[in-house]
């Protein structure tokens, strides 16, 4: 089974996260309907749902764009590394915003329960530590794209 090409595992992905990523669109449209439906009320952490949501479509999208390299053969090259470093700010924002909705729900809001705070924890160092490691294959990226472009001269 190939990784790369037309017929292989990564555009499988690509095909996936595409799906996914309008479940998430179709999601944030009915947020409120949804809201209304279980009986909350909107609260600031309630609304952090719409930028970060956005965010993590931006992020899926980065995604994408990595699955469509390998969809053309071509995964090392500098477009990879700009998209991982988008990919890399998408997830830091992300991060930031579950920080700052973190700190309002635990001085502002007290009714939210403990369950739900360390969930939004986890989360929240789950999108760093995804920030770090984009970071990590930003650079490694950097590397072989200049590798290969020394290669490719010497020829």
């Amino acid at each position: 089974m190939q990784l790369n090409g037309k017929y292989g595992v990564g555009n499988l992905f690509r095909i996936l996260l595409i799906l996914f990523s309008f479940a998430c669109i179709m999601f944030l449209l009915f947020y409120i309907k949804i809201l209304e439906v279980f009986n909350y009320s909107l609260d600031f952490f309630l609304g952090m749902v719409y930028p970060i949501g956005f965010c993590f479509l931006g992020l899926v999208y980065q995604f994408i764009k990595l699955f469509d390299s390998l969809k053309n053969n071509n995964p090392f090259c500098y477009n990879t590394v700009i998209v991982l470093k988008s990919a890399m700010i998408f997830s830091y924002i992300i991060f930031l915003l579950l920080l700052i909705s973190l700190i309002i729900i635990v001085f502002v809001y007290d009714y939210y329960s403990f369950g739900i705070k360390i969930c939004v924890v986890v989360v929240s160092i789950l999108f760093f530590g995804v920030g770090v490691a984009l970071y990590m294959l930003k650079e490694l990226f950097k590397q072989a794209v200049s590798y290969k472009e020394e290669n490719d001269l010497t020829i």
